[in-house]
């Protein structure tokens, strides 16, 4: 199992980074939906906010896998493959993001959705798909 270096935890939490989520359905359809909330709130684990419930939601609950990407011009960023763990509906982390989302979005945030990172890839360039 891989942990985030610091330079992988900095590109997701850039609020100007471009960040998607992809999951799988029971099928092996792959499904990629805009997250701007993704970020690493430490070494191990991804978090983002569940705003308006969705298929990836489904697919998460189903399958328990994710793969976030986190990039930016010039090309630079990381792909970071995990296990979905769950949704936080209460407590210090969910508070943290409903308040920063209605800030910034003026939305509600339904849960907070955590993922337990295994692999961790860059997809630089030079250096693409290396560990």
């Amino acid at each position: 199992m891989d942990k985030m270096s610091k330079e992988v935890m900095d590109m997701f939490n850039d609020q100007g980074a471009s960040k998607i989520l992809a999951t799988l359905d029971e099928k092996g359809t792959v499904n990629l939906a805009p997250k701007g909330t993704l970020s690493a709130i430490d070494e191990e684990t991804i978090v983002f906010a569940d705003i308006f419930g969705s298929k990836t939601n489904k697919n998460l609950e189903k399958t328990k896998k994710a793969t976030a990407l986190s990039f930016k011009f010039p090309p630079a960023g990381y792909q970071v493959k995990g296990t979905f763990q769950g949704f936080q509906t209460s407590g210090p982390l969910f508070d943290q993001f409903a308040k920063n989302v209605k800030e910034k979005m003026k939305l509600d945030v339904k849960g907070v959705g955590t993922i337990k990172v295994e692999d961790v890839f860059t997809v630089n360039p030079r250096d693409a798909a290396k560990k």
